[in-house]
This record gives C-alpha cells, sequence and structure tokens, in this order.
C-alpha cells in the first residue's frame, strides 16, 4: 500500500518519529509534507488538496487529530481511504494486543473514536451530501450507529469485571505488604528491557512501538526487601485522551504504585530526552501519579560520549526529590545501582526488610 503523509507544523522536529509510527503499520511511505496551516473544513486548503490528488498513492494518513467533518470533507475531495494519528496508533496496539483486556481496551478507544465520526456522517447523509464515496445513507449509518453504542455498552461491562479482577490481585499485594514499583517511559526507551533485567524473565521486545500492551508484574527480591515490578504501556507524545481513558487498567497500576521507574533513552538528542522526559511527567499528572517518587532510569549509556552533560542538561528538569541512576539495560551497567535507589525509598516509605520483618514477627 502507497501511503502519503502529512505532518502538521507541532511535530517538525519529531518527523521521524512520526513515520516510524506510520511505518510500523503501513510499510511504504511515498512521501510527506509538513502542513503548516490548517483548514477548519477539509484540514487543507484547496491548492494543496488538488496538488495531492496528483499524487500515487493509495492512503493518506494525517498524524494529527481530524475533526468528524474534517474527516469526511477530505475523504470526499480526495475519493481515498484516510486515517488520523489516533487510528494510527490504535492500528498499533491492535497489532500488539496479547490479552483478552488490551483487546477490549482497544476496541473501547475504537469505538469511542469512530461514533462523532458515524454521528457525523448521519448528518451528511440526511443532508443529502454523502452520495457515492462514504455514502452509505441515512438509515445505514442509523442503524451502524445504534450497533456501536451496544456494542460500547457490552465492552465497557467486561471492561469493569476484568478491572475488578485487577483490583483485587493488588490488593492482595497490598495485604502481602509487597511494595509496588512500576515502570513507565517513552515507548522504545527500554522499559521491557529493564522489566527482564530486573526480574530475570525473557517479555517480548522490539524496536517497533508499543511491544507491550498488558501490564506484566513480578516479584522480585533485592537485598532482602520483596516487590513487584510491573511494566506498562508506552508513553508517547500528545497522546489521546481516548487511549488515556480505555488503557485506564494498565495506567490504574501507575496511580496505585509506591516508586515510579521512568525508563529515558539517554542516547537520543537531548532535546528529545528533555521533550520526552516533560511529555512523561504530563501524563503522570493527568493519571494522578505526579506526586509519586520518581527514578528517572537514563538507558542505553553506552551509546553516549558525554553522559556528565546529558546528566547535568537532564537534573535541571526534574523535581528536587527526584533521583537519576545511569544505566544500560543491553550491557547490564549499574543495574545494581538503580536497585539501590529503589530499595533505598522503599526503605524511606516505611517498607522492612525480610530480616527486620522476621525480627519483629
Amino acid at each position: 500500500m502507497k501511503t502519503f503523509v502529512l505532518i502538521p507544523r507541532k511535530y517538525v522536529d519529531f518527523v521521524d518519529e512520526e513515520l516510524a509510527l506510520v511505518k510500523t503499520i503501513y510499510g511504504s511511505i511515498v512521501d510527506y509534507i509538513i502542513v503548516k496551516n490548517t483548514n477548519s473544513k477539509t484540514y487543507l486548503s484547496k491548492d494543496k488538496i488538488e496538488k495531492i490528488k496528483s499524487r500515487d498513492f493509495d492512503k493518506l494518513v494525517v498524524m494529527d487529530k481530524l475533526k468528524p467533518s474534517q474527516f469526511i470533507n477530505l475523504a470526499r475531495e480526495l475519493k481515498r481511504d484516510i486515517a488520523d494519528r489516533i487510528m494510527v496508533i490504535l492500528e498499533i496496539f491492535a497489532n500488539h494486543a496479547g490479552s483478552r483486556e488490551a483487546l477490549l481496551q482497544i476496541e473501547l478507544a475504537r469505538l469511542r473514536y469512530t461514533l462523532p465520526l458515524i454521528k457525523e456522517a448521519i448528518r451528511y447523509a440526511k443532508l443529502g451530501e454523502l452520495h457515492g464515496f462514504l455514502g452509505a445513507g441515512r438509515y445505514g449509518y442509523e442503524k451502524y450507529y445504534t450497533m456501536l453504542k451496544k456494542r460500547e455498552a457490552r465492552v465497557r461491562r467486561e471492561l469493569e469485571k476484568l478491572r475488578l479482577i485487577r483490583g483485587i490481585r493488588r490488593k492482595a499485594r497490598v495485604e502481602a505488604g509487597l511494595p509496588h514499583v512500576v515502570i513507565v517511559g517513552y515507548t522504545c526507551a527500554g522499559k521491557t528491557s529493564l522489566f527482564n533485567t530486573l526480574t530475570g524473565l525473557s517479555k517480548p521486545v522490539g524496536p517497533e512501538p508499543f511491544t507491550t500492551l498488558s501490564p506484566k508484574s513480578y516479584r522480585v527480591n533485592y537485598r532482602d526487601v520483596d516487590f513487584i515490578v510491573t511494566d506498562t504501556v508506552g508513553f508517547i507524545r500528545d497522546i489521546p485522551p481516548e487511549v488515556i481513558e480505555s488503557f485506564y487498567a494498565t495506567l490504574e497500576e501507575v496511580s496505585e504504585a509506591d516508586i515510579v521507574v521512568n525508563v529515558v533513552d539517554a542516547s537520543k538528542k537531548l532535546s528529545e530526552v528533555i521533550s520526552e522526559i516533560e511529555t512523561g511527567k504530563e501524563i503522570l499528572r493527568r493519571i494522578g501519579a505526579y506526586n509519586k517518587p520518581v527514578v528517572y532510569a537514563l538507558n542505553k549509556i553506552d551509546k553516549l560520549q558525554s553522559l556528565n552533560n546529558v546528566l547535568d542538561e537532564v537534573g535541571k528538569y526534574l523535581r528536587e526529590h527526584d533521583d537519576i541512576v545511569p544505566i544500560s539495560c543491553a550491557k547490564k551497567l549499574n543495574i545494581d545501582l538503580l536497585l539501590d535507589k529503589i530499595r533505598e525509598k522503599l526503605v524511606v516509605k516505611g517498607y522492612k526488610s525480610n530480616e527486620e520483618k522476621n525480627i519483629r514477627a
């Protein structure tokens, strides 16, 4: 499939990252352009639409969130399939979903995003403006809309049941006196690699975004302190609210954690490293986990020429009680220092070692 990509000006410094998301799903990219100004009705100006019409491509991918009216009008003008940034992200999620819960979360996100689009299509159909392309007719759209609403309700009910089960398991961990350490970070930063290093497991890792969708938990013992470590779905710049809400069960693990380990790919350009840290802080704020103790694990230091420069710059953007530990999961560098820092923070929070528990008993 030949894909043409539109990238909004706000992502001009992250073009490679946006194109990587598209390539994960569609593979071949014919070309891309930076969109400086958008049109409220068709996203693109008429001149740009006419220029794009002559290009040889099968699918247009807009790495921005399209309004329902923009989506329909642009599709009518170009007579080609269209996907926006949210659709791309959800498609990536779908390709990596391994559990029933992850599949349901993805389906719910798709339903939440599709319903306003179908509602807008109904409005156009009533006006008689959807003949031919995208023209299923008024009654066809209304029937489809009703079916999707019923499916959304069923998915929500099933997810609630799964969340209750997750809550029971989490409560059992708390009652057992086991602290909870959750691994977060930008997609492809090395979160699952760190999880495997800490636990000795071999969970799937990969260079493509969002290899991890469902949280994975495992008990770890270090210097006579036991804790549960959980790997979570990766962060991404401007993560859509629809995805945040639909992945509530995953993100709930973060809001309930005792300590957050934020994995950062330190091998990237310094500006990107800082941007990803700021993105992570914003997402933690949105899910109610901003005040948690945070340890920043600067991963891939084996690829750096000047570590001190990165440490100095990153330190300027952290809170007073945050900590930084430079590591390399690939080379197993400073993993013991990271574990020491986790243990230190757990002790400060009042968790005791197994030996202290036995003496107290």
